[in-house]
């Protein structure tokens, strides 16, 4: 396995909790000059809290009560087209925030070699996140990939694909297959879809998508547990679904498109080596595809110390770790505690 070289990259998740994405960037790029290889927007407003904005894209009748919807059988037995999804405004965002982000490179405040990152959710953590009735999920599920493809499309048309990465999310992903191995027991991590095993059906999908990003445009995933209140929906107990997950994406996406990075979260707790176990039987292809851990938390005491342990331990068992992240987007994070997340990045990525 090669080891790597050279100093510790960060990545940024997504969601931060600035009020506007030029004080999201010019914050980041004075206090990490040289350490990110991609920015996002910093995914202000309404979008901080992952796809919560997402529930009026679907009709009122089939969205869960939990959020507001009035779901009834007889629009569980409706049959629904494209026209009945709007559109998901992923586009619109994304083509905004990208003019900020040239402004700020042609001014010298954004390196040259820095992509302009847009984090999308998959359709299945969108359907599975709103819709009430598992049927109605199955049916609309690829109305929904529908219009997330139309904004996927506009956005490459309107980003150069050299300056472009585009990052799919996946909490539900890894929170249907611990459902399956028994850890969840909210019916609504269920997977709707019955005629097909979980990970094929979940592999296809992945590979659909990737399919539609052009081959100069980056791509990475981010592999979560999710962070609602900085709590994850269950407790990973160690990296073994993570990697299981990774190994997947790399077989079954890899000949669609080349993944440049994975990101897996690591517990503020977890700096034993049973977490990092599982990475011993991660396949990312020599190298070619990089892994960021997310070691840093806010509102950790031990900050610095604790993520250098975490890292030590991590690269006894994969020596190829490409760098650092936070275990989620900061949107749920008080702007002044990610002050010192900031600081801690700079920490451990300057070189010695």
């Amino acid at each position: 396995m090669p080891t790597q070289s050279g100093p510790l990259e960060v990545l940024f998740i997504g969601s931060s909790p600035f009020q506007s994405t030029s004080d999201f960037l010019t914050t980041v790029t004075e206090v990490l000059p040289t350490q990110v290889q991609r920015l996002p927007d910093g995914e202000t407003g309404a979008r901080s809290n992952f796809i919560a904005w997402q529930h009026p894209t679907f009709p009122i009748t089939i969205v869960q009560p939990r959020w507001g919807g009035q779901p009834s059988p007889e629009s569980a037995a409706k049959a629904y087209t494209v026209e009945d999804i709007k559109p998901t405004g992923y586009d619109d965002q994304a083509i905004r925030s990208y003019a900020e982000f040239r402004t700020l490179k042609d001014t010298g405040r954004i390196p040259p070699q820095v992509r302009f990152q847009v984090c999308l959710p998959t359709p299945l953590s969108v359907v599975r996140g709103f819709v009430e009735d598992d049927d109605v999920c199955a049916q609309v599920e690829p109305l929904y990939e529908t219009r997330l493809l139309q904004a996927l499309h506009r956005i490459q048309e309107a980003i150069p694909p050299s300056e472009l990465a585009i990052q799919w999310d996946l909490p539900t992903e890894v929170a249907l297959l611990e459902y399956e191995r028994g850890r969840i027991a909210d019916r609504y991590w269920k997977p709707y879809y019955r005629d097909e095993p979980l990970k094929p059906a979940l592999a296809s999908r992945l590979a659909r998508l990737a399919a539609h990003v052009k081959p100069e445009t980056e791509m990475g995933f981010h592999i979560c547990y999710g962070d609602l209140g900085h709590v994850h929906f269950v407790q990973p107990e160690d990296m073994g679904v993570m990697v299981s997950l990774a190994n997947l994406i790399v077989e079954n996406v890899t000949p669609v498109h080349e993944i440049a990075y994975m990101h897996m979260p690591v517990p503020k707790e977890r700096e034993d080596e049973r977490y990092f176990a599982p990475l011993k039987t991660l396949s990312l292809r020599g190298g070619k595809t990089k892994l960021y851990l997310g070691v840093v938390h806010a509102e950790d005491e031990e900050g610095e110390a604790r993520a250098r342990r975490k890292l030590e331990v991590a690269k006894a068992v994969y020596t190829d770790v490409a760098g650092i992240a936070s275990e989620c987007g900061l949107g749920r994070t008080a702007k002044e505690d990610v002050k010192g997340v900031l600081e801690t990045y700079a920490s451990l990525t300057i070189p010695n």
